[in-house]
């Protein structure tokens, strides 16, 4: 369903994406080692990736670094998931097992991939190669596929960081049958963590493929509620829909949420006390930003300050101290960086319609 507040997995749930879908079906078939898609929260990215890999036919690896967050960023976190998918992968495709068997601290059981994480696990590189030599063994590509990957520079091992980019850097060169499509909705932060215009990044000046996922306009929006209202058996008017893109400005997972809230209760109250509960969830999340300058920051501009000079007066007046010039740009750049924000011909915006609302009242 279109409403299904869940990512999607299949073509018929996913609404007007199809030009995407080709642009990823035309990387996986003859693109660079590496894509990059890149759009702001709840603008369907992951929805998008996931029903490529279900619909593709091809082999992959689907990583969320969101659920390496609850064990700390540790490595073993990251060979647990690793772990799963070569399980999941093994129930259709059983040759991959021998591929894996001769790497010291793999563990291939009746039904499970494992890794010994009490001693040591071949490193990464290892455990890819064997793959990308299954997949050229068996004629086919496979895909790793890497959801909100900016939080992987916090990944720590036993000796510190463990840097994911030069793994990559190295499946780039030397794997020619692995794939890798890196998304992120904190879109500064996932260009820093990959570092392509960093001499010291692993993958620094390496030609990729980038994918924008764009919001939908009025008409798409309007279009894709009629659905979703239909599909669903509910009576709705034409100032319903026209209030709630107006609220919203064609982001869908803003659109999908006042869908299924609308379904649920199908009144004429029911556009307003859903948009309240939306912004209430949009404030959640922005009470855990690091610093109370980025918070004040988002409220100016949320209020219309707009301009450089107006945000620091702003946060001036609030804080009730002076600032540096520092420090009101690096909160801005922060912002920026978290996707929350743009700068257009020296005018910050916020990007979300719902995080503007919610932004007043931080």
């Amino acid at each position: 369903m279109l409403f299904d507040p869940r990512p999607k997995t299949s073509r018929k749930e996913l609404y007007d994406r199809e030009k995407e879908l080709q642009v990823l079906e035309d990387f996986a078939r003859k693109g660079s080692p590496l894509m990059v898609m890149l759009g702001i929260r709840r603008i369907g990215k992951t929805s998008l990736l996931r029903v490529f890999l279900h619909e593709s036919g091809r082999p992959f690896i689907y990583i969320d670094a969101r659920a390496l967050e609850e064990q700390g960023f540790r490595r073993e976190a990251l060979y647990r998931m690793l772990s799963s998918e070569l399980t999941r992968l093994r129930g259709k495709w059983t040759s991959l097992v021998e591929y894996l068997r001769i790497l010291d601290g793999v563990e291939i059981g009746p039904a499970l991939v494992r890794f010994d994480l009490v001693r040591s696990p071949p490193s990464l590189i290892e455990v890819f190669s064997r793959i990308d030599e299954w997949a050229s063994d068996s004629g086919m590509s496979i895909i790793v596929a890497v959801d909100e990957a900016q939080l992987l520079r916090y990944l720590r091992g036993g000796k510190g960081r463990v840097d994911f980019t030069q793994v990559v850097s190295y499946a780039y060169d030397h794997l020619r049958n692995m794939r890798f499509v890196i998304t992120g909705s904190e879109v500064g932060l996932l260009v820093d963590f990959l570092g392509f215009n960093n001499p010291k990044s692993w993958l620094y000046g390496r030609v990729r493929d980038d994918l924008i996922i764009a919001r939908f306009d009025r008409d798409r929006s309007i279009d894709f509620l009629e659905e979703g209202f239909n599909e669903c058996g509910v009576t709705y008017t034409r100032s319903v829909l026209e209030e709630t893109v107006a609220k919203v400005d064609g982001i869908p997972g803003w659109l999908t949420y006042f869908g299924y809230h609308y379904c649920k209760n199908p009144s004429p109250e029911a556009v307003l006390q859903v948009f309240e509960e939306a912004k209430t969830l949009a404030l959640d999340e922005l009470r855990k930003l690091h610093s109370r300058y980025y918070a004040l920051a988002l409220k100016a501009i949320a209020l219309g300050y707009s301009r450089w000079r107006n945000i620091k007066q702003a946060l001036e007046l609030w804080t009730g101290r002076s600032l540096t010039n520092a420090q009101v740009t690096r909160a801005l750049k922060t912002l920026a960086k978290l996707g929350l924000i743009e700068n257009v011909g020296g005018m910050y915006k916020i990007l979300d319609p719902i995080i503007a609302e919610a932004a007043k009242e931080l």
